[in-house]
C-alpha cells in the first residue's frame, strides 16, 4: 500500500514537472512574440527608396500661382521664373541668425537679376508670439517697406530675453513709427487683422505638404535646400553665406 501510494506521489512530481516544463516554454515563446511585436516592428515599413520617392514629390509643393499670389515684398526679377523663398519664423532664433549672417549678405551683393526671392512665415497658431509682428510686416509691405520692417523685428527681438516682451503691441507701433508709416492705412491694416487669415492659412499649407518641416528652410522652386551629411542628402537650414552662395550657383547653373 505504501508503494502504490508513493508511485502515485512520484507521477504527481513527474506531470507537475511537465506541466510546468510545458508552460515555460510557452511563456518564453509568447515573451518573444510581445516582444517583437512592441520592440522590433519597425516604424515604417515601406522601403526607404519609395518613401524618399513620396517625401521628393511632396516637396515640390511650389507652382508659380503660389509665388504670384503671395502679399509679401521680395526682391529681385520675377520674371526669371526661379523663385527663392526663405521660410521663416520672427520668434526663431535660428530664423534671425540665418537673416543676420546669410540673407542680408547676399541682399547686399546686389546679384539679384537671375532670381526672385520673397519671405514666408511658419505662424503656428494665433498664439504665437509671431503673429503680431507678421502681421504688420504684410502691412508695412503696403507702404514698400516690408525688408525695412522686417528688419526692425529681428533687431527687436535682440533687445529683450523673450519675444513676449520684445513683440508687444507697444514695440511694433514705435517699429511703425520710426519708419513713418504709422499712418491711416497702416492703423486700419492692424486693427482689422487683414492678413491674419493669409497668415494661417499659408503656414497650415506648409505642414500639410511638408512631411520634416523647420524654420528657418530656404527653398529653390519649390525644393528646400539640401546638403550631403552622413551620406545623404538631408534639407538644412541657417547655413552660412558661402555654402549659401553655392547652392544658388549650382541651381541657376543646373538649368
Amino acid at each position: 500500500m505504501k508503494n502504490i501510494f508513493f508511485n502515485v506521489i512520484d507521477k504527481i512530481k513527474n506531470n507537475l514537472r511537465l506541466f510546468l516544463s510545458i508552460m515555460g516554454v510557452v511563456a518564453v515563446l509568447a515573451g518573444v512574440v510581445i516582444y517583437n511585436f512592441y520592440f522590433e516592428k519597425p516604424i515604417n515599413t515601406k522601403p526607404v527608396e519609395e518613401n524618399q520617392e513620396t517625401t521628393s514629390q511632396k516637396q515640390n509643393f511650389l507652382d508659380s500661382s503660389f509665388y504670384s499670389s503671395i502679399l509679401l515684398a521680395g526682391q529681385g526679377n520675377k520674371n526669371t521664373g526661379k523663385y527663392v523663398v526663405v521660410l521663416s519664423d520672427y520668434s526663431c532664433g535660428w530664423s534671425a541668425k540665418f537673416y543676420q549672417e546669410t540673407i542680408k549678405p547676399f541682399l547686399a551683393q546686389k546679384n539679384l537679376d537671375k532670381i526672385w526671392m520673397q519671405y514666408d512665415f511658419l505662424i503656428l497658431n494665433e498664439q504665437s508670439p509671431s503673429l503680431l509682428p507678421t502681421e504688420a510686416a504684410y502691412c508695412a509691405n503696403e507702404y514698400n517697406r516690408f525688408w525695412e520692417f522686417h528688419d526692425g523685428v529681428f533687431a527687436l527681438k535682440n533687445k529683450y530675453e523673450t519675444v513676449e516682451e520684445a513683440f508687444t503691441e507697444e514695440n511694433i507701433i514705435s517699429l511703425a513709427k520710426s519708419l513713418n508709416i504709422y499712418e491711416d492705412q497702416f492703423k486700419q491694416c492692424m486693427s482689422e487683422h487683414k492678413y491674419k487669415e493669409l497668415i494661417l492659412m499659408r503656414a497650415n499649407y506648409y505642414l500639410d505638404v511638408m512631411e520634416r518641416l523647420g524654420v528657418p528652410s530656404t527653398f529653390l522652386n519649390g525644393y528646400p535646400i539640401t546638403l550631403l551629411i552622413e551620406g545623404k542628402e538631408q534639407a538644412v537650414g541657417a547655413i552660412d553665406i558661402n555654402t549659401f552662395n553655392k547652392k544658388i550657383n549650382e541651381w541657376l547653373a543646373s538649368d
